[in-house]
């Protein structure tokens, strides 16, 4: 049997704690469930912070999951085995919508189409699933760029100039930046013709296991009366649950 280390064992016992549990914990807490001294699991908890993997929640001495933590989060994408378990909540969302349905990932400043779901009628939104767009002018990507924090999706654009495909895209970061703070207020993000002319989309993130937006699921029609936006937003976010149930199986 490999050797195990110690001090590795007991540094990702701290980080399932802090992930699992449902109520920011303490050092002394971590101690006693472990049977071992305060001042070993501070040794930790403090290398853990300075990393980024832990935070103390506004300035108390309760450990919170860090911002490298999301980071790496974010870099885990979904498995073939995990989307394969998605289309039949697409395609009930197409049917309950009657508007194209799609899951996509972010990658960088883009987002890829993993499945769709497209509904009966003839004037519908063809998106064929591999095609990439810009994160910034679409729904889905907004939906996936809002729970990043402010800074990291400043850094994601850094020195890059938006591209405008309509007269309605976002054109710049600060723009953006504002934008991303309404969706995620109402859970949610739109494009009203931002990607495409006459095309409309809704979008919500989708989380894994642990609360990480690890994808986004959304509608994109000719046309989203905004009289339909509040039953069509209900029925993207209840099928984003859906999926989210399926990723945990």
């Amino acid at each position: 049997m490999a050797k195990q280390i110690q001090s590795i064992e007991r540094g990702l016992y701290i980080l399932e704690s802090i992930l699992f549990d449902k109520e920011p914990v303490t050092a002394t807490e971590i101690a006693r469930r472990l049977g071992v001294h305060k001042s070993t699991i501070s040794h930790l908890t403090a290398t853990l912070v300075e990393q980024g993997f832990l935070a103390r929640g506004d300035g108390s001495t309760r450990l919170v999951a860090g911002p490298e933590i999301y980071r790496v989060a974010r870099a885990v994408q979904l498995t073939g085995e995990q989307i394969m378990r998605v289309p039949p909540a697409l395609d009930r969302l197409a049917a309950d919508t009657g508007e194209t349905a799609h899951l996509a990932e972010l990658r960088g400043r883009f987002v890829i189409y993993l499945a769709n779901s497209f509904p009966e009628r003839s004037l519908r939104v063809q998106t064929e699933a591999g095609a990439v767009e810009a994160a910034h002018s679409t729904a889905v990507g907004k939906a996936l760029l809002a729970w990043l924090p402010s800074d990291d999706v400043r850094s994601l654009y850094e020195g890059v100039e938006l591209e405008s495909f309509t007269d309605r895209t976002i054109g710049d970061i600060d723009s953006l930046v504002v934008e991303l703070e309404r969706v995620r207020s109402r859970g949610f993000a739109t494009d009203r013709g931002e990607q495409t002319g006459g095309t409309c989309c809704l979008a919500a993130p989708v989380r894994d296991a642990l609360g990480v937006v690890v994808a986004s699921v959304g509608i994109s029609g000719p046309e989203i009366a905004e009289s339909a936006s509040e039953e069509k937003s209900r029925d993207v976010l209840d099928c984003a649950e859906r999926i989210e149930e399926t990723l945990k199986q």
